[in-house]
């Protein structure tokens, strides 16, 4: 068996709804690490453009000899050096005035992993380097980690890789006024840092919520699943022969639809139930007296001591069983069309073929009881929609009827027409009918009208009227020809 199959609803749950959420999570932290990445590139672009413009304010173009700016400027910070300028002389000696103490630390070394921001912001400005050219060829100025070659050749904004592979931002800015370039650089190093710092900063919150987060769905799922389980242990705890309904008004709204279907499927348990139990108890109601009567006349053929009474015991049992064979027949039939089963198979039927030959198989049973049977069939009737084994037996059912309930040398009719609202088939006969009071409930299972001579079991009309109900006809009896016997139709609507 596939282990999938023993997972829980709530597990289902909770893992999707975890696989959604770290997802979303996931997603929203990526693009907000990204965009906030993109913005600090352009802010730190922006300082490095605006720190070269600073230092050609700082230095200056018209002395003429090259200039180191020796290890302690930059440990003033980039800050102090904007906030000072344009009030700054234009030596770099004077320019000194503003840094920090002599004992300042040493520069540390680009990428260094200090994460807080003061540190970050010594890196920085320790790190940072400049140089400032005369024509190009000419270097007046640079910082004591600056090379001795020109840093940048593009004009703004580049990227550049040193002897030691290592890679540099830089902006490279002209001045028009002193023929110079100032070209400020700083190391891919410290963004790769700050980057580094701001993916762990929001994946932080991310790792750490996500136990947390997983519990609170766990939670809640088991909480919203409560009415399930309630459910399901109310239905456990039933007895098998308990069929009554669920209350629906404790489930939720999306579990009522399902309720509202199980609650179907037991009503029509039930009715299924009853409708067997009915069958049985019927069934042994009928069969007991055929099989008491066979009983009897088996005993007293046994016992028979002359050969009559023999012959006559064995004719009884005959009959017996006959009747027997045939109330077992009409009690499956019975069953077979019951509404509740699934509908055969329809197609298009001719009704007066189908009579006809009805009518010939039944035709020597009216001959011996000296019977006229006639058929009158409209031409060219329309087909109806049905099953021709089931209309078979509905028109059989019918004429035998009128045959066996019509006195010796009586005339039975078999009609069909037709008109705009369908076809109609009429069985008439003029024997004895029934009366007004007796035509609804002969309809009824077993129900045979008192004083009845004629054998049978109570089951023709009943199996006539399932067969009509199949088929969407509707069955009636009214008074025969001239007032005499009984005339029933089936009316087959287009």
């Amino acid at each position: 068996m596939n282990p999938a199959k023993h997972i829980t609803l709530s597990h289902r749950l909770l893992m999707a709804l975890g696989v959604v959420s770290f997802l979303f999570w996931a997603v929203m932290a990526t693009l907000s690490t990204r965009n906030n990445i993109k913005d600090v590139n352009a802010l730190y672009d922006v300082h490095l453009a605006y720190t070269a413009q600073a230092f050609l304010h700082m230095m200056d173009p018209d002395h003429n000899e090259q200039q180191v700016m020796p290890k302690s400027l930059p440990s003033a910070t980039i800050a102090e050096l904007l906030n000072a300028w344009p009030e700054l002389a234009l030596r770099p000696g004077t320019a000194q005035a503003v840094t920090s103490a002599p004992d300042s630390p040493p520069p540390a070394r680009p990428g260094g992993t200090d994460p807080s921001p003061s540190a970050r912001s010594n890196l920085y400005s320790q790190s940072l380097r400049f140089q400032l050219w005369r024509h190009g060829d000419e270097l007046l100025f640079r910082s004591d980690n600056a090379p001795g070659y020109v840093m940048a050749k593009a004009m703004g904004l580049s990227d550049s890789v040193d002897a030691q592979d290592m890679g540099w931002r830089n902006y490279k800015v002209y001045d028009i006024n002193h023929g110079v370039h100032m070209i400020v650089s700083e190391p891919h190093a410290f963004r790769a840092e700050l980057t580094r710092g701001m993916v762990i900063t929001a994946a932080t919150p991310l790792l750490l919520g996500l136990p947390v987060l997983f519990l609170l769905l766990w939670f809640s799922i088991r909480k919203g699943l409560h009415p399930l389980a309630n459910l399901s242990q109310e239905i456990s705890k039933r007895q098998p022969d308990n069929l009554a309904q669920i209350d629906a008004s404790s489930v939720p709204d999306e579990v009522q639809p399902i309720v509202a279907a199980l609650n179907d499927l037991l009503a029509r348990m039930e009715q299924t139930l009853d409708s067997e139990r009915r069958f049985t108890e019927d069934a042994a109601h009928q069969l007991r007296t055929p099989l008491a009567a066979l009983q009897a006349q088996l005993y007293a053929a046994r016992h028979a001591q002359t050969e009559a009474p023999h012959q006559l015991a064995l004719e009884q049992m005959q009959h017996s069983v006959e009747r027997g064979i045939r109330l077992v027949n009409q009690l499956l039939t019975l069953a077979r069309l019951d509404p509740k089963q699934a509908r055969p198979e329809f197609a298009s039927v001719y009704l007066d073929q189908l009579t006809e030959t009805v009518c010939a198989e039944l035709a020597p049973l009216a001959l011996q009881r000296e019977q006229t049977l006639e058929l009158a069939a409209a031409p060219d009737l329309p087909a109806v929609t049905g099953n021709a084994d089931l209309l078979a037996m509905l028109i059989t059912n019918l004429v035998d009827n009128a045959i066996h309930y019509t006195q010796h040398s009586g005339n039975i009719l078999v009609s069909l027409t037709a008109d705009d609202s369908g076809v109609q088939l009429a069985v008439s006969d003029d024997g004895p009918g029934i009366a007004p009071d007796q035509r609804q409930r002969v309809f009824e299972r077993f129900y045979r009208i008192a004083q009845q001579n004629q054998p049978g079991t109570g089951l023709g009309l009943a199996i006539c009227q399932r067969v009509a109900d199949l088929h969407h006809a509707s069955l009636t009896l009214s008074a025969g020809p001239k007032g005499r016997g009984l005339t029933v139709r089936v009316h087959f609507a287009n």
